[in-house]
């Protein structure tokens, strides 16, 4: 017998409390926002449906609810604790929280029966955004279009990073949706193989999405081109004087390391919504001690190993995800080590790519620091 969490999902489902968010929201967005939207035309009259968007900041979710003439069914994060506005408004509207990384049965069960049952889904095929115009298509929009025989209508959201922080100043920023044509439900061929057709197919849906922004929209193409990384590490005694690593301490992931260092979103899950201290590792340029930044890593690999294993896996991939733990884990030995001994411990992440906004190489070795994807 199923339990409560696998039981099949009833759609449609809290029509009154979304009803009057959807409502309030008609009303109090166009106050703080300028919000255009094309293609209107383009939604069909009825599900199954799988509304597909880009995926900046929370904004695009906040759209996706409100101006929409259904009521969507979301598949979202369930993995990591939210910012505690879209905390409040997750708890009004309800959506299918999914453990990121893994086959979460009980998740992808629950989003088929609504859209066996004639529902909307919306779901973002990036996955997330931590890397914003450089993520591939996640492959699970291709499955659930196959599964539930559901077409998939794309959907471009421009102008939304920051637009939140905006609107509280009182800029009354732009937002414009673009609605795309309908793309036909997925059908295997037969003589394609079916993972490579799952990834062909969501790959060919965020191409759509991406296709319908503005040339210079952070979504639509890869700006940074090139990207190499590298990690420049060094030992002092107190006196300034240089001190040789021992070999069984040498960093032998430090690619990976450096591109985790560099990655400011995902160092921000890390740093407000899982709620650990790893300021260290995100300001190495500030000189922290080699106690600090143990004491980062230390809390890092704790959330890796204990509550949150898939975290990189899932964003980087296995291998990627794997090899940046391993680079945190030989950190934390070395900087243990310098510790023990008295020792300062400097460490340069150094990132090197080729801007195309700009039209010249770039060296970065002090990183950014996110504060909000709102």
């Amino acid at each position: 017998m199923p339990t409560p969490s696998e039981q099949p999902l009833q759609f449609p489902r809290h029509r009154f409390a979304r009803g009057l968010l959807r409502a309030i929201a008609r009303i109090i967005l166009p106050i703080f926002f300028r919000i255009e939207i094309n293609g209107w035309e383009n939604f069909p009259k009825e599900g199954p449906l799988i509304l597909a968007g880009n995926h900046n900041a929370a904004m695009e979710g906040v759209l996706m609810a409100i101006y929409t003439p259904f009521q969507v069914e979301f598949l979202g994060t369930g993995d990591i604790p939210q910012e505690k506005i879209t905390e409040f408004f997750q708890a009004i509207y309800k959506y299918i929280p999914i453990r990121r990384g893994h086959v979460d049965r009980p998740a992808l069960q629950k989003t088929l029966s609504a859209l066996k049952a004639g529902g909307v889904l919306g779901i973002f095929p990036e996955g997330g955004i931590w890397d914003p115009g450089q993520m591939r298509a996640q492959s699970g929009v291709a499955w659930l279009s196959y599964r539930a025989k559901a077409p998939v209508l794309p959907i471009g959201y421009a102008g939304t990073l920051r637009a939140l922080e905006s609107a509280l100043k009182f800029k009354r920023p732009k937002l414009n949706i673009f609605i795309g044509k309908l793309i036909p439900a997925a059908e295997i061929p037969k003589d394609v193989a079916r993972k490579t057709y799952f990834e062909t197919y969501s790959e060919d849906v965020l191409h759509n999405i991406r296709q319908l922004l503005p040339e210079d929209d952070p979504a639509r193409d890869i700006k940074i081109q090139n990207e190499r990384f590298s990690l420049a590490v060094s030992v002092q005694k107190p006196d300034g004087q240089d001190v040789n690593i021992p070999n069984h301490l040498v960093i032998s992931q430090g690619q990976s390391l450096t591109k985790f260092m560099h990655r400011p979103v995902v160092l921000f899950i890390f740093r407000f919504n899982l709620q650990l201290n790893i300021c260290a590792i995100e300001k190495l340029h500030e000189s922290p001690t080699a106690a600090e930044i143990r004491k980062a890593c230390d809390h890092i690999l704790n959330a890796l190993h204990n509550t949150h294993p898939y975290l990189l896996t899932y964003r980087f991939g296995p291998k990627e995800g794997e090899t940046m733990r391993q680079g945190v884990e030989e950190l934390q030995k070395l900087a243990q080590w310098a510790e023990e001994n008295n020792l300062s411990l400097s460490v340069t992440p150094i990132r090197k790519y080729f801007s195309t906004d700009l039209g010249q190489k770039i060296t970065q070795t002090i990183q950014e620091i996110s504060e909000s994807r709102m």
